[in-house]
């Protein structure tokens, strides 16, 4: 199988996942492997401020319409005392809770739908370009070694889709819709439930984390070693041959420093790739959430405090959902760093 023409395959399938970018996945690995990093870099980050730029001139309504909605309530809450009857108050307040509702989901539904968009495209492009990055590591390491990595990220891929996008994010959805429950009573009965949830999913996405990285670890101790002494016996073996032993040995050093600078230089591209593909969409949340907890401060100031909250807990779940896809994008990087450095051969 010839790497060149795996890398020139990608370029179509891999370019479908960036849209708007221009990637170009032969100049980045050139640039890469003469160690210009930093032309790698603008080369894989040059188109993002614009597209940026069109996505956050969207984001200012958002605070807008949740202000206005949060007047509108502290306008109802003072002017209860002009109705004699206090559940015609009541009553008027329910209808601008139901329209923060239909708001936050709004808002929500784009957030969630944004998460999960990423997750699968990140799922596909470790799909795409992991089977040439573990064809590199067999070359430079071992085939021993390249096939059980790939077999690992295969196995973490599938995981990966199991857990975060078939678990964590409908239990994200159940925290939001208990937070729209709780604003329905002024005590806030379920704020201690929501606190309990918001610790589990928190505790679910470390022990997630650390257990991935964990058994990464521990494989990467043993898996390269054994591809390290089958090449070590070769070329001791090779070197015994009188004549040619010295030559041998030279030559095959060679071309091992070469496969393992392709290897690392196709590792730091498929880093690259994965930062461009999850920056967008990562920032994209953050501000959508950052924007939800500045509206809920703000409104704080004169509006009650069910409306508030609301805001505030819708806010979390986004930054929840944040930690969802940067534990995704973490997971993949550590992987990729944990099989670059422990198969570098001592180079």
């Amino acid at each position: 199988m010839d790497l060149t023409e795996e890398i020139n395959g990608l370029n179509n399938q891999i370019s479908s996942l960036f849209p708007g970018c221009e990637v170009d996945l032969q100049e980045m690995l050139r640039l890469l492997l003469s160690g210009d990093v930093t032309g790698a870099l603008q080369l894989c980050f040059q188109d993002l401020a614009q597209i940026m730029q069109g996505e956050f001139q969207s984001f200012s309504r958002v605070v807008v319409m949740l202000l206005c909605v949060g007047i509108l309530a502290a306008l109802l809450m003072n002017l209860t005392d002009l109705f004699e009857n206090k559940q015609i108050a009541d009553i008027g307040f329910y209808f601008v809770y139901l329209f923060l509702i239909l708001l936050l989901l709004r808002i929500f539904g784009t957030v969630t739908d944004t998460a999960q968009s990423l997750i699968s495209d990140m799922l596909v492009f470790m799909k795409l370009f992991m089977p040439v990055y573990f064809l590199a590591v067999g070359a430079a390491s071992g085939v021993t070694t390249g096939l059980l990595y790939y077999q690992f990220i295969l196995m973490l891929i599938y995981v990966m889709e199991a857990a975060l996008s078939a678990f964590l994010m409908p239990l994200i959805k159940v925290y939001i819709f208990l937070t729209f429950m709780n604003g329905l009573w002024a005590e806030e009965k379920l704020h201690m439930l929501l606190e309990l949830l918001k610790r589990v999913i928190g505790y679910l996405l470390k022990l997630f984390f650390a257990v991935i990285t964990g058994i990464s670890m521990i494989q990467s101790m043993i898996t390269p070693v054994i591809d390290a002494m089958k090449m070590s016996t070769l070329q001791k073996t090779i070197a015994l041959i009188p004549g040619i032993g010295t030559v041998s040995d030279s030559v095959a050093e060679l071309v091992i420093g070469s496969a393992v600078l392709i290897k690392n230089s196709i590792g730091v591209l498929a880093v690259l790739l994965l930062v461009l593909l999850c920056a967008l969409p990562a920032i994209k949340i953050w501000i959508l959430a950052m924007l939800l907890k500045l509206s809920a401060a703000l409104a704080g100031i004169v509006s009650d405090r069910r409306i508030t909250s609301c805001m505030d807990q819708v806010g979390e779940g986004s930054l929840l959902v944040l930690r969802i896809v940067l534990t995704a994008c973490g997971l993949f990087l550590i992987m990729i760093a944990i099989a670059a450095m422990t198969t570098n051969r001592g180079f």
